[in-house]
């Protein structure tokens, strides 16, 4: 296209020039034969009229390459998704055997670990079950944000190659393509630390259910053991410590 336009507007100089050149021929004498007459006048006009034209095709010319620097682009696709990092990042809690907010059945899994207000047939295993949930999903979490701070670099490389785009734009084009590029990072980041915060409460939630569940299983356990009554019988030989015994 751009050479094209060149073409065309080489041609236009050409046939100004010609038109010029004929226009400017030897004119013939009214009187006598054959005489040539020269009209410096009429020929310096003609020059005025060429410099303005030559002038004019010199303008457009350097219009039409402001047009192509500002419709140049090439600056984009800089922006790489993260797609793949955040679901790695959201697995590693369930990885670690925690409860992560990844997992398909998590409202079931959760209610099966920690059921509340019940009393488990082995509530030492039940204890030890729970806390290890509890640690490895911390674990998890823990493990998600290293994750992410490993990530810096690659990110401090990717605003560095920005940063030379920006200054190396040519046109009004390259330049929006950097500031949607740049953009685009900006969006990611946010989605990053939406990730770390749901990363945080998936972990805050497993603690807070791990404190709670153990209260109410302790305090089932207690209501457990006073509806059933006293297991001791009374004996007659054991101290009353001033209490009144029954009469022998």
């Amino acid at each position: 296209m751009k050479g094209k336009r060149f073409f065309e507007f080489s041609l236009t100089i050409l046939v100004a020039i010609g038109w010029l050149l004929f226009a400017c021929g030897p004119a013939d004498a009214l009187f006598g034969a054959g005489d040539v007459v020269f009209d410096p006048t009429m020929y310096a006009s003609q020059l005025q009229q060429l410099q303005q034209e030559t002038q004019t095709v010199r303008t457009e010319a350097q219009q039409l390459q402001y047009m192509i620097q500002n419709t140049t682009g090439g600056y984009a696709g800089v922006w790489q998704s993260s797609q793949s990092m955040l679901d790695e990042l959201g697995g590693i809690i369930q990885q670690e055997g925690g409860l992560s907010y990844t997992l398909s059945n998590l409202q079931s899994q959760f209610q099966q670990q920690f059921p509340g207000y019940t009393v488990p047939s082995n509530p030492d295993q039940q204890e030890a079950k729970n806390i290890a949930t509890t640690l490895n999903t911390l674990n998890g979490t823990l493990a998600a944000a290293q994750s992410q701070a490993q990530n810096f670099a690659n990110e401090q490389a990717q605003f560095g190659e920005l940063e030379g785009m920006n200054k190396t734009a040519v046109g009004n084009l390259q330049a929006i393509q950097v500031g949607n590029e740049i953009a685009l990072q900006q969006a990611q980041q946010i989605q990053m630390l939406r990730q770390l915060v749901v990363a945080m409460i998936n972990a805050q939630n497993v603690v807070a259910a791990n404190a709670v569940n153990r209260a109410a299983a302790e305090d089932a356990s207690t209501q457990q053991w006073l509806s059933a009554g006293p297991t001791i019988p009374f004996s007659s030989t054991m101290p009353n410590n001033g209490l009144n015994a029954p009469a022998q």
